[in-house]
């Protein structure tokens, strides 16, 4: 590993990166010290903007150069330059700074060591959303190149597969097929979506559903997919959720904890309700986990819909045995069904 000479300042990527979050946070110095008096609102406002962004150009371009030696790589990872690029990409920013920003990423992921963690950092969802709403051709050409290493670089092919799967769950496909009906004079991306399609195709079709409930799970993006609502997967999958030291239902119980998405809020109500109602000893791992409270402090929520499936979460939690009230139920629905019979021959009778 390479060592780092110690020195009385602060480092060099330590520098850039603090540069690109002081600036995103707090705009400039130059643009603090325009005279709301002398300029005019709208004017101040985007002179402010684009001081911001001509500033942000220049530490990017540092930022490029430097990035193309790999033991700055490491050195910018570990004073969080991944987190903060995130941060900036998903304020607001020109697109010319998200492409200059977007190909840092792309610089870092020839490296196979950070190809294969890029993900912990949420870097494909957040690069989806853009990928979405991106008109330039240029956005979309670094994008396509950042998910091909993601895809390409890591030498762990079980990573090479998560990342597929994070892409299938974040609507890549989707775009791919949006993307293939544009015409490109570049031949790259022409390149890139043939590859990504071809891979993310063959990914859809070995996954498994656990496989794409854990990878929706770990993006944090609840939605009503099929398998939440498959009585036959919580049969089946349950006690997966125990692997990994219940690594799933950290995420859930994360998730109903920090999450402002009354969606994600509902779904992660619902999926531990069914956990409780299928793995015997759910109802104790989640109160181990803190869940029972979290789920309890819904019911005053805001949001009607995250009221009832908490609600619904927190009479499964207050169930003891499952199986038991199943078989009540049946007993009950059995009686229901085979008593008009029986009042009909009583009234033959009579």
């Amino acid at each position: 590993m390479y060592i780092y000479p110690r020195s009385s300042g602060p480092s060099y990527p330590g520098f850039i990166s603090e540069a690109l979050t002081d600036e995103n946070l707090h705009g400039s110095r130059a643009a603090q010290d325009l005279s709301p008096d002398s300029v005019p609102e709208s004017s101040a406002e985007q002179h402010e903007d684009n001081l911001n962004n001509e500033y942000m150009q220049s530490v990017a371009r540092c930022l490029q150069m430097m990035l193309r030696i790999d033991e700055y790589r490491f050195a910018f990872v570990a004073v969080d330059g991944i987190s903060t690029l995130l941060a900036v990409l998903q304020g607001r920013v020109n697109f010319q700074v998200q492409y200059q920003l977007i190909f840092c990423l792309w610089v870092l992921t020839f490296n196979p060591l950070l190809a294969e963690k890029m993900n912990k950092f949420s870097v494909i969802p957040i690069l989806a959303d853009i990928l979405s709403d991106s008109v330039k051709e240029k956005v979309t050409r670094i994008i396509l190149a950042v998910f091909r290493n993601l895809i390409e670089k890591p030498e762990e092919a079980m990573v090479s597969k998560e990342h597929c799967i994070a892409m299938v769950q974040c609507k890549v496909l989707k775009q791919l097929s949006i993307l293939e009906q544009r015409k490109f004079d570049d031949e790259d991306i022409c390149a890139d979506i043939e590859f990504l399609n071809e891979k993310l195709q063959a990914s859809v079709q070995d996954l498994s559903s656990f496989d794409e409930y854990a990878t929706e799970v770990k993006s944090g993006r609840l939605e009503w997919s099929p398998v939440h609502k498959s009585a036959k997967f919580w049969r089946e999958n349950a006690p997966r959720l125990n692997e990994k030291n219940y690594e799933l239902l950290r995420i859930l119980i994360l998730l109903l904890e920090s999450s402002k998405d009354p969606l994600v809020l509902s779904v992660a109500s619902f999926d531990i309700g069914e956990y409780v109602r299928h793995y015997p000893r759910g109802k104790h791992v989640i109160e181990q986990l803190g869940g029972k409270q979290l789920v309890m402090q819904l019911l005053g929520h805001e949001d009607p819909n995250v009221r009832y499936e908490a609600l619904l979460a927190v009479q499964k939690l207050m169930v003891h045995n499952w199986e038991y009230l199943g078989r009540q139920l049946e007993k009950e629905q059995t009686q229901t069904t085979k008593q008009p019979a029986g009042s009909g021959n009583l009234a033959a009778k009579a």
